[in-house]
């Protein structure tokens, strides 16, 4: 099932690293934790995100870190392939491309660029040849890092059934394994992005769960 969305989540115990949170289009989630932020991302050219920006133009699905995720490693790489071909870098010379791709630090980044690739610093992007502009994408690729974490699927269930008590409901079906679990315990699935619902907080601190939006209403079981 191909990704829809992703978000920045929080990092796992005893870790520094955010986590991203990848969605299907039943909304089943895979989290991405460790590893490299290139890899956590899907974008192996550490691509900043704008809104309405080039990478969110260019098939990006989420933010995080201020880096633009990718729904796969193939998406995030064809985006670096055409931001290099792009005007704002085909004109570049190789080395005047690191003040633009890394202005943060393009001292140390044209260094690194120069060593690794022995490509012609005069020579300009639009001028490599296939194989000099495919090493200049895997030296850029090696400069930011792609160092594979970890990844856990985890399932989004739906909710088949409600008990009622005095209209008001207490308990939720989970329908993956028929059990039932209390409104608390629902609503923190819920909030976790574990069941199809929606958290919904009341003014007077409160909250309930409501069904996703045009999903029916939730099955009364009993009362």
């Amino acid at each position: 099932m191909a990704f829809v969305r992703a978000k920045k989540g929080p990092p796992p115990a005893e870790s520094e690293k955010y986590t991203v949170h990848y969605f299907d289009e039943q909304g089943n989630v895979t989290i991405r934790s460790e590893g490299s932020k290139a890899w956590r991302n899907n974008n192996p050219g550490n691509m900043v995100y704008k809104p309405k920006g080039f990478a969110s133009r260019h098939g990006a699905i989420g933010e995080a870190g201020g880096m633009a995720i990718f729904p796969d490693e193939t998406t995030g790489r064809k985006a670096l392939i055409d931001l290099l071909k792009s005007e704002n870098y085909r004109h570049l010379k190789i080395g005047d491309l690191s003040e633009k791709y890394e202005p943060q630090n393009p001292v140390k980044h044209r260094q690194m660029l120069l060593s690794i690739s022995k490509l012609d610093p005069n020579k300009r992007v639009k001028d490599l040849t296939a194989q000099e502009f495919d090493c200049l994408r895997i030296t850029l690729e090696r400069i930011e890092g792609w160092d594979v974490g970890n990844e856990d699927f985890i399932e989004k269930w739906y909710i088949s059934g409600v008990h009622k008590r005095r209209k008001i409901i207490y308990e939720y079906l989970i329908e993956k394994n028929k059990h039932w679990v209390s409104k608390v315990e629902a609503v923190e699935l819920a909030s976790a992005d574990r069941l199809h619902a929606i958290v919904v907080h009341m003014k007077n601190g409160s909250t309930y769960l409501r069904p996703e939006h045009h999903a029916p209403p939730f099955q009364i079981v009993s009362t």
